[in-house]
């Protein structure tokens, strides 16, 4: 797949920089996790490819792009970003929250038309909500709510996907959903994702590739399917001492736990 997402000496942060000269790129079907430490700058770094923050340098491009000379609908257009925590307003039902997603491409006040319809329908049901379109979804519990996000990102149609830790308020079963539904979403090729994760288990069990976040800047690369043990356990073991990677016999996938 070509390049989809393309980073070049990003650096970003609030009054002093906290993201430090990263580039990396991303392919279209590709679901990149990002790791590291509480205060590595994981949280920092989506919000500095969405130009959210107030020190940033460096490019960031989507196919080929540059989106710094876009404005905020148009980026819009181009990455849906997903922040940990997402206020919802009470009196909004399912549905009006996910047609929120449409916001870039049809502005405000304008009635759906039938292809966001047929958007919100098809995204309730990948993500497993369809029952829930018609409650207020400040009456849903937390992780009901966080797949009405996750779905709202989706019908937000964008190639670039950045999500900061969306298995956050799901149970085991949801978050193992999730992921099955996200793959799907990128099996195409027309889409990708930036994941933030904290826990490597889960991101060597869904992400293709992950890449290794320390006080800010990049330190490691590693693609869990192609990557030998003693490497991902090297890489791996210099984010969380004491963390054990460990290979299944027979589907050859990796693991890990704590010490």
């Amino acid at each position: 797949m070509g390049t989809m997402l393309e980073v070049r000496n990003l650096w970003a942060g609030y009054t002093d920089f906290v993201v430090r000269d990263l580039s990396f790129a991303v392919a279209g079907g590709e679901l990149v996790g990002i790791l590291g430490r509480n205060g590595s700058g994981k949280s920092t770094l989506l919000r500095g490819l969405t130009f959210g923050l107030r020190r940033r340098q460096g490019q960031v491009l989507v196919q080929g792009e540059d989106c710094a000379a876009l404005s905020p609908r148009q980026r819009a257009r181009r990455m849906a970003l997903l922040p940990q925590h997402t206020p919802t307003s009470p009196g909004l039902r399912v549905e009006e929250v996910l047609e929120l997603g449409r916001y870039p491409w049809e502005g405000p006040l304008r009635p759906p038309g039938s292809q966001t319809r047929e958007l919100v329908r098809r995204a309730a049901e990948q993500f497993g909500i369809a029952g829930l379109l018609y409650r207020d979804c400040a009456a849903l519990s937390q992780g009901q709510r966080q797949l009405v996000q996750l779905a709202r990102v989706a019908v937000q149609g964008a190639p670039v996907l950045l999500l900061d830790e969306p298995n956050s308020a799901l149970d085991f079963p949801n978050t193992h959903q999730f992921f099955r539904t996200l793959t799907g979403l990128l099996a195409g090729g027309e889409r990708c994702a930036l994941v933030v994760l904290h826990d490597p288990a889960l991101a060597l069990r869904w992400c293709g590739r992950l890449l290794l976040l320390e006080e800010g800047r990049l330190v490691g690369e590693l693609r869990p399917g192609e990557t030998g043990l003693h490497e991902v356990q090297s890489a791996l073991g210099r984010l969380y001492p004491g963390l054990q990677v460990r290979q299944d016999r027979e589907s050859g996938r990796l693991f890990c736990a704590m010490e």
